[in-house]
C-alpha cells in the first residue's frame, strides 16, 4: 500500500472505533440496573465510609469494591509506611475524574515484580486489615 492507501486505512480505522465506542455507550446508557447493583452500591458505599484506625506497620488491603488505583492488587498486602495527619489533596484538575480532591491520608508500601519496594499516597478509607 502507498503513504496515502495507509493514511485513509488508519482513518477509517478511527471513524470505525468511534463508531462502536458511541453505539457501546448508548447501550451502556440504556442499561437497567437491578437489585443486586443497587445492593453493591449500598455495600460500596458503606464500606467506604466506614473508617478503620491504622498503626505503622500493620498489614492492610483493599476493601471490596474500593480499589481505584492499579497498585497493589486486589488481594496483594501493603504494609503502613505512615498515617499523614495533614492529608495530601490530589491535584487533578478533572472533576470527572475518580482522583479529583481525593484525601490521601496514608503511605502505603508493597513489593513490586522486579523485588523493589515501592511506597504509594492512598485514601486510607479504602483500605482494611489484612
Amino acid at each position: 500500500m502507498s503513504e496515502q492507501q495507509d493514511v485513509l486505512a488508519e482513518i477509517l480505522k478511527k471513524i470505525r472505533e468511534k463508531e462502536a465506542d458511541e453505539l457501546e455507550d448508548e447501550e451502556i446508557e440504556n442499561r437497567e440496573y437491578g437489585d443486586d447493583y443497587v445492593n453493591q452500591l449500598k455495600y460500596a458505599c458503606e464500606n467506604l465510609l466506614k473508617k478503620e484506625n491504622f498503626a505503622v506497620g500493620q498489614i492492610v488491603k483493599w476493601k471490596k469494591h474500593l480499589k481505584n488505583r492499579k497498585l497493589p492488587y486486589r488481594n496483594q498486602p501493603a504494609i503502613v509506611v505512615s498515617l499523614l495527619d495533614n492529608p495530601v489533596i490530589s491535584t487533578t484538575d478533572e472533576s470527572g475524574s475518580p482522583y479529583f480532591l481525593e484525601t490521601l491520608d496514608i503511605i502505603l508500601g508493597i513489593i513490586v515484580d522486579d523485588g523493589t519496594f515501592l511506597t504509594f499516597y492512598y485514601d486510607s478509607r479504602r483500605f482494611e486489615q489484612y
